[in-house]
Order: C-alpha cells, then sequence, then structure tokens
C-alpha cells in the first residue's frame, strides 16, 4: 500500500507537468491488455529519464513490476525503495533463476512486467540487438508481449524542460510460442528478431540501429509489419 502511494506521487506531477508545460505525446493506450491479464511490455531503452517517461506514460491500473540490475541495489535504503517500486534484481551476463522465477510469478498473477530487451541503455538512440528474456518469459507464462518505444529521450530531464518532443507509441500485443514450451536457440534467435522487429516499426527509420538493414529489407520488399511469432 506504501509503494502504491509513493508511486503515485511520482505519476501525478509528472502528469501535471505533461499536461501544462512538455511536449510529451503518448499512442496507442488503446492497445494495452486489460488490467489483472498477465504482460511483458517490452521496451526500447536511450535515457535513464526512460523510466519516469514510460511510469507516468502508463494509467496507474497497470503499475508496472520492473527488472533492474542488482548494482542498483546498493544499500538497505535503496533496496527498500526499489522494492516498494516493485523492481526485481537480475544478475546481469548470468542465468537469473531466481530474477526469472519473480518474473514468471509477476505474470501469472496478472501482473505488468516492463522488460528493456536491448539490456542497456542506447547510446546513440538506435534500436541494439535484443536479448531473449521477454521472449522466454512470454513462452512459459503465455503472457502477450506488448511493444513499447519512446524517441526524443535522448534530451533527458534538459530537453524535456525546453519542450523538445517526447513520444510514447504503445502497439498491438502479440504472443509467443514454442513447442513444450522448449526454444531452440535458433528459434530463440529468429523470435527475438521479431520482437525487436515490432519495436522498430513504431520508431521513426533513424531509431532503427541495429535492425535497419532488416527494416528496409522488409520495407523494400512491401513486406508487412513482423508476423506474430506461434500465431
Amino acid at each position: 500500500m506504501l509503494g502504491a502511494f509513493m508511486y503515485f506521487c511520482i505519476w501525478l506531477p509528472l502528469n501535471v507537468v505533461r499536461l501544462i508545460w512538455w511536449n510529451w505525446k503518448i499512442e496507442g493506450k488503446e492497445n494495452l491488455p486489460p488490467r489483472g491479464q498477465g504482460m511483458i511490455l517490452a521496451v526500447n531503452h536511450i535515457n535513464w529519464t526512460d523510466i519516469h517517461i514510460l511510469g507516468a506514460s502508463l494509467p496507474l491500473s497497470h503499475r508496472p513490476w520492473w527488472i533492474a540490475k542488482i548494482e542498483m541495489f546498493l544499500n538497505r535504503a535503496i533496496t527498500w525503495w526499489l522494492r516498494e517500486m516493485q523492481v526485481i534484481p537480475i544478475k546481469r551476463g548470468k542465468r537469473d533463476t531466481a530474477a526469472m522465477d519473480a518474473s514468471e510469478t509477476v505474470l501469472r498473477e496478472g501482473g505488468v512486467l516492463i522488460v528493456f530487451p536491448e539490456g542497456h541503455r542506447s547510446r546513440d538512440g538506435g534500436l541494439l540487438e535484443g536479448r531473449g528474456g521477454a521472449v522466454r518469459l512470454a513462452v512459459r507464462t503465455g503472457a502477450p508481449i506488448v511493444p513499447i518505444v519512446l524517441w526524443g529521450t535522448e534530451n533527458g530531464l534538459k530537453g524535456a524542460a525546453l519542450r523538445k518532443p517526447i513520444h510514447v507509441k504503445i502497439g498491438k500485443p502479440f504472443y509467443m510460442s514454442a513447442p513444450s514450451g522448449k526454444i531452440p536457440w535458433d528459434r530463440m534467435n529468429e523470435l527475438t528478431e521479431s520482437m525487436m522487429l515490432h519495436l522498430a516499426e513504431l520508431l521513426p527509420a533513424e531509431y532503427w540501429g541495429f535492425y535497419r538493414e532488416r527494416m528496409e529489407q522488409l520495407r523494400l520488399g512491401g513486406a508487412p509489419a513482423p508476423a506474430e511469432p506461434g500465431a
């Protein structure tokens, strides 16, 4: 209960500032599945301010859980704060079964889980090569993946204060599947690329980054948006 109140105390001022000053646009809220259905929000990551922008862009009914590197849990006070903010620590670069189990529990209980599939912030704003954690969670829990992209946040809080445009775009949910829930490495690569192309489809071309060549192939070939794996 305390955590929900603290979250609201951050969410409300940010939305007030958004409405009266910041040039901050949100598209596609209608694409969010109803609260109570577990869902994975797969989001690109440009700047540390993405966390605040994204959290304040979601309706309060979709208060999320987050996955963050364990290095952020520096001391008891910070650890307490992060846990109240529903942050799950993960050991990056390792097979962290505890973090995966905690994330699966959130999804099976109908929670909203935010995953940054690039693993860390992009220095130039372009998409980085995706990682498969979100795919594995989607396959194991049956939860849909909702692609969400942000751009304009590379200017940070200073850019926001100067009313430089910030965009948040929420795409349509899609599902991942694999026989018996087991994903061979080649299938994992295929599913991960498909997830990242769903993100790229929502972004302006200058943010395609690692997926530029693939997106240009799709566009030149007149191909539609990436197919929904398992559909």
